[in-house]
């Protein structure tokens, strides 16, 4: 039976490959959740501003989530109706012609290919950002591969297909080669006006479009696992695989946020606003993906270190490495609105919007003797909701304002960050029960196995269990200020970074 009378099958899973560790969801026919449950894996620094992993790490985490979920809550593998992916954006697998990876694989977050960069924007920029909407940078996998091919020619020599994290993952469950529209266009090799793999943007890397999978709506049912895959993930073979998309957009939309003017704020790892349109609006420092929710499109104005500062700030500050989120806000909420003129820039890994500068670095500005741990903690909020409402100003840049603000993410387990982002951008703030993107690829799936007829239905029963704060009118006026001195103290310390001691 299982744990929690009040929820029955059948069940769909949602599994995400995360950027530091995965999580499996199920949730019910009725869109409820059931459980979750997550386990980490590492990231591999070998030189500074790289970050890379090994994909043969991911589907042991898959299984250990999966086994975990089920001891939990007591769902039988013959409950479950079928399994939905998500993964983080850009990360590409190549893999032989066995099936197996020829190489670690690159994260979102690697800063390895400037160079890369620097040539595929001099000679293909206006190219590139034309057919896939986007700007060309660090974060994608197009100069990914660029400096793969350059820096490892015995891993590309031996490449034969290229997948995405999470096609790599449905590949391993099922044996099919296949995508969605907003993971392939995250590689900046895939046109969605033609609704296809681009070959000229592929000739940049030397690959072709038939080394990719193929591109299928998020809600196709995609193939179904393998009799040794189900056996190791205690589900039955033959159970139904459901395409999903990547986390942004299934956050997106796991969060309700489907509707032209809605936008999502995002605390995890990266962090930023996704604002929902409807039509594409290409921007030079904006990332753009298709909604899930045809004819949807979102803007997105990600910073690059969010939670991640929030996490780094208390391995650095603190011995216990058990610290919450409750304790770091005891600490945090001690100090007035401000932190006493203590600022912090979270550029730990360079910036995306909007500055989209890899040689950025994280700063505290105005430390003194009488600034203690807590100063310290509520400065990182304070310089993390600055970051994201300094991207929102590219998105205002195309005429656009959020009417509607629903907050995800980990972050949103901090009481006391959830108030400090409300109060920063003087907006109220809903915040969603458990819209993750293991649970946005779940409802995906109810949607693929005909739980619900069409994405729309699936979405009225979200937003129920939504609950919603209100800012402070006078913390808004003193963030205002501060926000100008953040600005101001970025642009000088920018030169710095670029060696101009000038």
């Amino acid at each position: 039976m299982l744990k929690n009378p009040n929820l029955n099958g059948p069940f769909v899973l949602g599994m995400d490959l995360g950027t530091g560790g995965c999580k499996v969801c199920a949730v019910g026919e009725d869109a409820r959740l059931a459980g979750s449950c997550a386990v980490d894996y590492p990231t591999h620094t070998p030189e500074p501003g790289w970050a890379e992993q090994n994909p043969d790490d991911w589907m042991p985490a898959i299984a250990q989530a999966t086994a975990q979920l089920i001891d939990q809550t007591g769902i039988r593998g013959e409950d479950v109706a079928g399994v939905a992916l998500s993964c983080a954006a850009h990360i590409a697998v190549l893999i032989d012609g066995q099936g197996r990876p020829t190489r670690n694989a690159i994260l979102w977050s690697d800063q390895r290919s400037r160079e890369e960069v620097e040539a595929l924007e001099a000679a293909s920029g206006h190219e590139i950002f034309i057919r896939t909407s986007n700007p060309v940078s660090t974060t994608w996998t197009l100069p990914h591969l660029t400096w793969i091919q350059r820096h490892d020619a015995e891993a590309w020599e031996r490449t034969k297909r290229i997948l995405l994290s999470k096609d790599f993952l449905a590949y391993l469950l099922t044996g099919c080669l296949t995508t969605d529209p907003a993971t392939a266009l995250s590689s900046l090799l895939y046109d969605p006006a033609e609704d296809g793999w681009s070959a000229s943007l592929c000739e940049l890397v030397g690959v072709t479009p038939d080394m990719l999978g193929k591109v299928h709506p998020p809600t196709t049912v995609v193939g179904s696992l393998t009799k040794e895959v189900a056996s190791a993930l205690r589900l039955k073979a033959g159970t139904p695989v459901v395409n999903g998309t990547l986390d942004s957009a299934a956050e997106t939309f796991g969060a309700g946020v489907a509707s032209p003017g809605r936008a999502l704020l995002r605390l995890a790892s990266a962090g930023g606003i996704h604002l929902v349109f409807d039509h594409v609006k290409p921007h030079l420092r904006l990332i753009t993906y298709p909604h899930p929710v045809k004819p949807l499109w979102f803007s997105q104005a990600g910073t690059s270190t969010c939670a991640t500062s929030v996490t780094w700030a208390i391995r650095t500050f603190t011995s216990d490495k058990g610290v919450s989120f409750g304790d770091w806000d005891r600490e945090a909420d001690k100090v007035a609105v401000g932190s006493e003129d203590l600022f912090f820039h979270p550029y730990l890994s360079g910036e995306r919007c909007p500055h989209w500068n890899p040689r950025l670095r994280a700063s505290f500005v105005g430390a003194s003797v009488r600034h203690g741990t807590g100063h310290f903690a509520r400065a990182v909020y304070e310089g993390t909701a600055f970051s994201i409402r300094d991207a929102l100003g590219v998105l205002e840049e195309v005429g656009a304002s959020p009417t509607d603000l629903t907050a995800v993410g980990g972050g949103t387990a901090s009481e006391l960050w959830l108030r400090i982002v409300c109060d920063c951008f003087g907006k109220p703030l809903k915040i969603a029960a458990h819209a993750d993107s293991s649970y946005g690829a779940a409802l995906l799936g109810l949607v693929g196995l005909g739980f619900f007829k069409e994405t729309k239905d699936v979405l009225a029963n979200v937003g129920q269990s939504h609950r919603e704060i209100q800012p402070d009118k006078e913390n808004h006026a003193i963030y205002n200020g501060l926000f100008e001195r953040y600005r101001d103290i970025h642009a000088r310390l920018a030169p710095v970074y670029h060696g101009d001691w000038s």
